[in-house]
């Protein structure tokens, strides 16, 4: 007699839970990897030792080292993302500004591997990079937008819009590779100095006076 599907379901439900959790230890194998010798150099033999399976199993929930790899550099993108969206709170323009950058920094010191790693996104995986450069950019849009529609900054037109979202994302940049001198500078400091460039950015507009509308 064969037994009810409603019987059946736990069972399959813990099988599904295993694999999920072996598939997790397999991408966190691969971090780990290419963390030490580069995501691109990374080998199916190591990675399985970490994880502690076959090379088998690697090819059983991937299919090939390059879709492995792809979906974990998909991973990285999204775990950046998901630390990187902070909730506005009823903050204005520049404390909320302010808050972004504190909240980067805190996650590029908690995973120092992290730009690393995006270098080799955007080396090897240009689309995929792209991709998050086109993301980062459309936030900042939207955040330089709410910020002219709350009547905290000036109004511009789309080109001066982007061209500003532009430049805040290669302050982005920049703040990383700070990160990683030998003399940082510290991150109070680093957030007031990019504070003060934006408010000199969006300050021109009105004729050299800057707003004081939202100081924390």
């Amino acid at each position: 007699m064969s037994t009810p599907n409603h019987r059946r379901l736990p069972a399959q439900s813990r099988q599904n839970t295993r694999s999920e959790e072996k598939r997790a230890r397999i991408l966190e194998a691969a971090l780990e990897e290419a963390v030490k010798v580069g995501l691109h150099k990374v080998s199916m033999a190591t990675i399985a030792a970490r994880a502690g399976v076959g090379v088998g199993m690697l090819n059983y929930h991937f299919g090939s080292r390059r879709k492995m790899l792809y979906e974990l550099m998909s991973l990285e993108t999204q775990r950046f993302w998901s630390q990187m969206s902070l909730p506005r709170a009823g903050r204005g323009f520049f404390a909320h500004e302010s808050a972004i950058v504190a909240v980067y920094l805190e996650f590029l010191h908690a995973n120092p591997a992290h730009l690393q790693l995006a270098e080799e996104i955007r080396r090897h995986e240009p689309e995929l990079y792209q991709r998050g450069i086109g993301d980062r950019l459309q936030r900042i849009v939207k955040r330089i937008s709410y910020g002219i529609e709350r009547g905290e900054l000036p109004d511009m037109t789309r080109d001066e819009v982007r061209t500003r979202a532009h430049l805040i994302h290669g302050a982005y940049t920049a703040i990383g590779s700070l990160t990683e001198d030998k003399e940082y500078p510290g991150d109070a400091f680093v957030i007031d100095a990019v504070m003060d460039m934006l408010r000199r950015w969006f300050a021109v507009e009105y004729d050299g006076t800057v707003r004081k509308d939202d100081e924390e």
